[in-house]
């Protein structure tokens, strides 16, 4: 799949079609993640458990990042928003349900650490609630100024709070790195000994670290493609941005979790697929979104943590949903297939919402 990307930039300079460049931009991007995620995992394999978690956590948010990054500099501010949000959906939702659904049809019930997850929730909660206070100031203040209500609404209050909120979720994120560093998880250390294994003798960790810097450059590349394509590509297909941010664009970002994640809970490790799913929503919360937020002035689009009503409810319902999967700690396919369900009732929804008239 590696032949994808180079054939997206081969296009990009034969001048295809936006939407064509677009669908073979986003493609191109997945096996770049799982080349940079495999780069980064041999990486940590060869220092170890404890720095091996910290390395996981720092890389594995930058095929998003850089992408998030270049639409953020082309002036896509509320697709970048969307796709914040999306990716933690996806986490949430999507990686856990199927991790469920396929974990439980092999091996029937399957039990997880309760304490793990719970943490993950609180955190996740916590993050959800540093983007509704940005989102309930600046719906507010529009609602007192008679204006028309939109999530692009920019006021210097609004740009100080959502500075502030950015600093005290990246501390939050620093600490939980930390104490990860001090107590990392037995599930995060055989995530990264497990699979870093089966390409260690192939690779060492200089070779890993050239393909890591190729990955990323080839990363950089295709996300710049991809960011000058995706408007024409929407208004073509009819579909607008915020549909495009919360749905489409993260697959690209959390392929490769989910299928791992559904691969660990096939051989009965419930425990590894959930800590990827929190650990990928977590580093979208508490790392991604605040650090977009205090570098967008420097990038000449102002970006706040308003995402806007619909987003920030959707964020909330997806926390809620692992607070009740939480509670037992039992999980089973029924599980799964409703939270999948419930994914494709909240696209939907979405979909209408997005799309509607104004």
């Amino acid at each position: 799949m590696l032949i994808l990307p180079v054939i997206a930039v081969v296009a990009w300079h034969l001048g295809l079609k936006p939407s064509y460049l677009f669908i073979l931009s986003f493609i191109g991007l997945i096996p770049l993640a799982s080349l940079l995620g495999d780069a980064t995992e041999v990486i940590a394999y060869h220092t170890g458990p404890k720095i091996g978690s910290l390395l996981n956590a720092t890389f594995g948010t930058i095929v998003e990042l850089i992408l998030l990054l270049t639409l953020l500099h082309a002036g896509q501010v509320e697709v970048v928003k969307a796709s914040i949000v999306g990716a933690i959906l996806m986490s949430l939702i999507v990686t856990v349900g199927l991790s469920q659904l396929l974990g439980g049809l092999k091996n029937g019930i399957q039990h997880f650490d309760r304490e793990a997850v719970g943490m993950a929730a609180s955190m996740m909660m916590l993050a959800v609630i540093g983007l509704w206070l940005p989102t309930i100031f600046g719906f507010l203040d529009q609602l007192e100024r008679g204006i028309k209500v939109s999530s692009s609404f920019e006021d210097p209050a609004l740009i100080s709070l959502s500075r502030y909120i950015s600093m005290i979720l990246l501390i939050l994120y620093g600490l939980l790195l930390i104490f990860l560093f001090r107590q990392p998880s037995k599930s995060r250390a055989e995530l990264i000994m497990a699979d870093a294994a089966e390409v260690e003798s192939a690779w060492s960790i200089r070779q890993s670290t050239g393909v890591l810097i190729a990955s990323t450059l080839g990363v950089a590349f295709v996300s710049e493609i991809l960011s000058e394509t995706i408007e024409p590509f929407g208004e073509e297909m009819g579909l607008s941005p915020m549909f495009l941010g919360l749905i489409i664009l993260p697959l690209a970002s959390t392929f490769l979790d989910i299928l791992v994640g559904a691969r660990m809970a096939r051989k009965n490790n419930l425990n590894l697929s959930l800590s990827i799913a929190s650990n990928s929503a977590m580093q979208d919360a508490l790392f991604v979104a605040p650090i977009l937020a205090l570098v967008s002035k420097f990038l000449g689009h102002e970006m706040t943590l308003y995402f806007g009503i619909v987003q920030v409810f959707a964020l909330a319902l997806a926390v809620a949903c692992v607070i009740v999967i939480a509670n037992d700690a039992i999980s089973n396919w029924i599980e799964g297939a409703q939270m999948l369900a419930f994914y494709f009732i909240l696209a939907l929804w979405l979909f209408f919402i997005s799309n509607a008239p104004a």
